[in-house]
């Protein structure tokens, strides 16, 4: 009979295990930046920022300029907040002296225009003719301290009446306003009189004398 083997005489046997290689990596190389290089993007960076910042705001500020102020409203209606610009003081009529000659001949032109600019609110006036009396044109001379717009008022009111009118300043006239009347739109010259011819009178025929006959013998 075969002998029975005790298992715990059984010895297992080890097992050779294999060699374990290591493996070794090189490491690889980091290039390094130089500073030189990082300072320059950084540079560039920020100028390309100042750069288009400032256009920004450039173009935010001529929107800004260009839009028109909202007019507030209160309860629905809308407020004018802008300021009104200051009225000038109104002319004192009653202190500018007109001066008016009639300058055509005819009767009655220079108080004519007085009364036109009676209307007007002027009142005070120097009425006479002119050294000429056969003038078309109408002449107004201003002072030269006397306000724009009595200047324009005057003139308004003469070209309204007459057909020509010439206007002058001058520095030295006393008066405010000078005018010298021309001829009114739509009338003629006064026509000037002309002497009439004196009629000399023919001498009348003398009568001849008579022969008397002679006797014959």
């Amino acid at each position: 009979m075969e002998e029975s083997q005790n298992p715990q005489e059984t010895q297992t046997q080890p097992v050779a295990e294999a060699p374990q290689e290591s493996v070794s990596f090189a490491p690889i190389p980091v290039k390094q930046k130089s500073k030189g290089g990082v300072k320059t993007f950084l540079g560039i960076f920020i100028l390309i920022i100042f750069i288009v910042g400032g256009f920004l705001i450039f173009k935010d500020s001529g929107q800004k300029s260009s839009e028109p102020t909202a007019t507030p409203e209160v309860g629905g209606v809308s407020v004018d907040t802008s300021s009104p610009s200051p009225t000038p003081a109104p002319v004192d009529k009653t202190k500018v002296v007109i001066s008016i000659e009639n300058g055509t001949g005819i009767s009655g032109e220079a108080a004519y225009i007085r009364d036109v600019l009676k209307v007007a609110g002027y009142s005070v006036f120097k009425i006479g003719n002119a050294k000429t009396s056969d003038n078309v044109t109408t002449t107004v001379t201003f002072s030269s301290s006397l306000e724009e717009s009595v200047k324009t008022e005057i003139t308004t009111k003469l070209n309204n009446v007459y057909k020509e009118v010439t206007v002058a300043n001058s520095s030295t006239q006393k008066d405010s306003v000078l005018i010298v009347t021309g001829l009114r739109k739509g009338s003629t010259a006064k026509p000037s009189s002309s002497p009439k011819p004196s009629v000399s009178p023919s001498p009348s025929p003398s009568a001849s004398p008579s022969a008397s006959p002679t006797a014959t013998p």
